[in-house]
C-alpha cells in the first residue's frame, strides 16, 4: 500500500473542516470515500490519526505531525503546478515572501509597485516577523524567500544567501523623551528598554562592551513595530534600525539618541532554500529586490559587499 496526495488532501481537508461530513462537502465526494481513505491512511500510518466525538474529530499526536508533513507536501505541489504554468507563459499565481523591517521600510513600496507593472497577475503575499521566524518559515516552504537579517550565530547552512545592504541599529526614544540629548551609553544605565526579540542580543552586547551593568528590559516583543508603539507613548528606550525613525507613522513621535558607542551593523541578505528553484514569477521579485537593493545610496545605507 502507498501514499498518494489524494489521501493527503482528504487527510487535511478533514483536519480543517473539524468532521468528515464537512470535509466530503468541501471536495465534492462521497462521505464513504473520506472514510475509505482515512482508513487506508491510518494502516500506513499504524494507528488512529483522529481522535473522534460528538463533536467531530482533532487530530491526534500522529495526526499532528503528520498534518506538518501533509502541508509541506501538498505546498510543493500547488508551487510545482503554479511553475509549470508559468513556464508555459501564463503569469498568473502568488509570491510569498518575509520581510524584516528594515528591508519592508527601504525595499518595498517602490519594488511592489515595480513588480506589479511587469506582473500585474500575480498576487504578493507579505509576512513581517522576526529574522529568526522568517528563516524558518523559508526552511519549512511557507516562504518563497525572505528578505532578513543574518546575525553572525544564525544557521543558515540549508540556505542560499545574497547579501543586499547592512542594517545600522540605533537608541531610539519618544521625542521629548529626558535622555534625549545623552551622549554616552553610560548614560542610559538607569533606563528601561523595549527590546524586539531579535534585537536582545545586540542590546546586551552593547552593554557588555562598553562594560557596563546588562541593560534592564522592562518587555520583550516579536515585531518591531509594537517596540516602536511602545516608546512612542513612554519612557522606554528601544535599539533598532535608525531607517525606523524616518517611518511616516513615527517620525513626528521618536527620535534617535546620538550616543557616541555604536553596535555593530548586521547584514540584510535575500534568503532561499538551497537546492530547490523558485518559481519564474518569485525568481522575478527576488532578482528585483537585488537589484533595488545595489540602487540604495551607499553612504547611508552601508551596502554589503
Amino acid at each position: 500500500m502507498e501514499l498518494t496526495l489524494t489521501q493527503l488532501r482528504i487527510f487535511v481537508a478533514v483536519a480543517e473542516a473539524g468532521s468528515l461530513r464537512a470535509a466530503a462537502r468541501r471536495l465534492t465526494i462521497a462521505q464513504s470515500g473520506i472514510t475509505q481513505q482515512l482508513r487506508k491512511l491510518e494502516a500506513l500510518a499504524g494507528g488512529p490519526l483522529f481522535e473522534r466525538d460528538v463533536r467531530g474529530v482533532r487530530l491526534t499526536s500522529a495526526g499532528e505531525r503528520l498534518r506538518v508533513r501533509a502541508d509541506l507536501i501538498l505546498g510543493e505541489c500547488a508551487k510545482t503546478e503554479e511553475e509549470m504554468r508559468q513556464m508555459r507563459g501564463e503569469l498568473t499565481g502568488s509570491v510569498a515572501l518575509g520581510l524584516a523591517a528594515d528591508a519592508t521600510m527601504r525595499l518595498f513600496p517602490a519594488l511592489l509597485a515595480s513588480f506589479r507593472e511587469r506582473c500585474p497577475r500575480i498576487d504578493v503575499h507579505l509576512t513581517s516577523a522576526t529574522s529568526r521566524v522568517l528563516t524558518s518559515w523559508v526552511r519549512e516552504g511557507r516562504l518563497d524567500f525572505a528578505l532578513a537579517l543574518i546575525a553572525p550565530d544564525a544557521d543558515i547552512h540549508d540556505m542560499e544567501t545574497t547579501r543586499l545592504f547592512h542594517s545600522n541599529v540605533a537608541v531610539i526614544a519618544r521625542k521629548g523623551h529626558p535622555l534625549a540629548r545623552a551622549r554616552k551609553l553610560s548614560s542610559l544605565c538607569n533606563a528601561e528598554w523595549v527590546s524586539t526579540r531579535h534585537a536582545g542580543n545586540k542590546l546586551s552586547a552593547l552593554f557588555d562592551t562598553a562594560r557596563l551593568t546588562p541593560p534592564n528590559v522592562a518587555v520583550t516583543t516579536e515585531a518591531v513595530f509594537d517596540t516602536l508603539h511602545c516608546i512612542a507613548a513612554s519612557d522606554y528606550l528601544a535599539l533598532e534600525p535608525a531607517s525606523l525613525v524616518a517611518h511616516p507613522f513615527f517620525r513626528e513621535h521618536v527620535t534617535v539618541i546620538p550616543i557616541a558607542e555604536r553596535a555593530a551593523p548586521t547584514p540584510v541578505c535575500l534568503l532561499r532554500r538551497a537546492g530547490v528553484p523558485l518559481t519564474p514569477a518569485a525568481q522575478e521579485l527576488a532578482m528585483m529586490a537585488v537589484s533595488f537593493a545595489r540602487m540604495l545610496p551607499r553612504a547611508a545605507d552601508q551596502r554589503a559587499e
